[in-house]
């Protein structure tokens, strides 16, 4: 008899493990060169595809997923999980109440990145600042192909704006502290506090995925 729910997690072996033994239900590790050999293997009445990361991943492998398995669903994305929004506003509140810019952030995606796959930055900022109503806000990508870099975002908040607090917020849990922005804050002589939710917190969240699309297919 198969199972109800099968993950194919394009991740980290890790991770993959944890998950399985927060849901219960088997989750394979793979790579975006495996992830559908990995898939077909599954045995279960619902194979669920998804990444680690909360931004669009994958889309074109999830939708031949569709195509070519009966039992796949994948989720190109969950940045618009309230709960990843909720947890990651708790933790920059009690900077944002004394005053800090909320300075949020992710991986640059790269030049070549379709604008659509971009725009979940700025909806994840809108919706921390629906929750905080922070004294200023901006966003910034870590690396140093897309504008504006988190580095000259900073500098601009510094030496622009005088903004001696800054609250960054990366989207994606478990990110630590970005080495060259934490140099960056120290040249500027300002206090720079990073938010990171820990791979604990990710592993809910995935988890609170999976549950969601197998409720949204009725399985389980």
């Amino acid at each position: 008899m198969p199972e109800p729910i099968a993950v194919a997690f394009l991740g980290d072996a890790r991770t993959a493990a944890a998950l399985e033994g927060r849901l219960g239900w088997q989750v394979a590790a793979t790579s975006e060169h495996d992830h559908l050999e990995v898939a077909a293997s599954l045995e279960a009445d619902l194979v669920v595809g998804l990444a680690g990361v909360p931004w669009p991943t994958a889309e074109e492998l999830h939708a031949q997923g569709s195509t070519d398995l009966g039992s796949y669903t994948g989720v190109v994305s969950w940045h618009a999980l309230p709960s990843l929004h909720e947890r990651l506003a708790d933790a920059a509140a009690p900077g944002v109440r004394a005053g800090a810019h909320l300075l949020v952030t992710a991986p640059d995606p790269g030049p070549e990145t379709l604008p659509t796959d971009v725009t979940f930055l700025r909806e994840v900022a809108e919706a921390l600042t629906a929750r905080l109503d922070p004294p200023s806000r901006s966003i910034a990508w870590r690396g140093d192909t897309r504008t504006p870099t988190a580095v000259d975002a900073l500098t601009s908040l510094v030496e622009a704006h005088g903004r001696a607090d800054v609250v960054e917020c990366p989207v994606g849990p478990g990110m630590s502290a970005d080495p060259s922005l934490t140099a960056r804050a120290t040249e500027l002589g300002i206090r720079l506090t990073c938010i990171d939710l820990g791979a604990g917190t990710r592993v809910e969240l995935l988890a609170e995925v999976v549950r969601t699309v197998a409720g949204h297919e009725g399985v389980a």
